[in-house]
């Protein structure tokens, strides 16, 4: 059964923090997708990511590869030093 990794974001409460956090957010995000598309496991829509504010949603095809694809997004929070304003969660997904 196909999952879901939910990334929320912390933002601040400021408009100018927190318009730069989204645009860091939707860096992270492009990356993401290139990193989705090159793994081949995962996925996320690019319109998701134009759109995204506070929350962004990968689909993850087995369940057996959340744990590595989780470990994937962490490292990209990271690098675009976001791993204290997001947490991981993973969710179940309806057979499609």
């Amino acid at each position: 059964m196909a999952r879901r990794i939910i990334i929320d974001f912390d933002l601040p409460t400021e408009r100018r923090d927190r318009n730069a956090l989204i645009h860091r957010i939707g860096n992270f995000g492009e990356e993401l997708y290139h990193a989705c598309v090159d793994d081949g496991w995962a996925s996320i829509p690019l319109e998701e990511i134009d759109r995204a504010t506070s929350q962004l949603r990968v689909r993850v095809r087995s369940a057996r590869r959340v744990r590595r694809i989780s470990a994937m997004i962490e490292k990209l929070l990271d690098r675009h030093n976001l791993g204290e304003c997001a947490r991981l969660s993973v969710v179940k997904q309806p057979n499609q």
